[in-house]
């Protein structure tokens, strides 16, 4: 991955040490602005990496969430995250494919990935056409995957206006999903 965890540990101690200077309002933005954008960082090439690798971003974005509440490194999280309003990593991945695939449909994304998208002319209900691949590494092409996870979405979060608000029906339906509110 291309986030380093030694130099993430690091920052999050240093945090840490210094966490008394600060309210929870202020090391909240601290920690996403010096380690959770690094998460963020071209996330969506992550889908479909290892296990092993997928746990290791989550181990980071938990040690943020703890360091934001002056958690221990064996406390427990219980519900931390959702505290925080933050998507476990695995959404936020699926998050920002989704993001990249409503802006090129419409047209605010880039013109090679807009040549990636179709819609499929088969159903009745608009839905983007699935190519068929033929290895592992097919499947995690954003052309197979983009149209995959839109197609999942309910049609009313497809049908959002403006970028803003498709964010943030996309945030709140994935927030729901993680973490099994109904």
């Amino acid at each position: 991955a291309v986030v380093s965890t030694q130099s993430t540990g690091r920052l999050l101690r240093q945090i840490r040490k210094l966490r008394f200077l600060f309210t929870e309002k202020q090391l909240k933005l601290i920690v996403n602005s010096l380690v959770v954008c690094k998460l963020d960082y071209c996330n969506s090439l992550y889908h479909g990496i290892n296990e092993h690798q997928l746990n290791e971003l989550q181990l980071i974005q938990n040690a943020a969430g703890k360091a934001v509440f002056g958690l221990y490194k064996h406390d427990h999280l219980d519900d931390t995250l959702k505290k925080l309003h933050w998507l476990p990593i695995r959404s936020r991945i699926v998050f920002k494919i989704l993001l990249l695939v409503y802006k090129t449909l419409n047209g605010n994304g880039p013109d090679y990935l807009a040549s990636m998208l179709r819609y499929n002319n088969v159903t009745h209900v608009p839905s983007l056409y699935e190519p068929t691949t033929l290895s592992k590494y097919g499947d995690r092409a954003f052309s197979k995957i983009g149209p995959s996870l839109w197609n999942k979405l309910p049609s009313n979060i497809k049908t959002c206006s403006t970028p803003e608000i498709f964010k943030m029906a996309l945030k709140t339906h994935l927030f729901k999903e993680a973490y099994n509110i109904a």
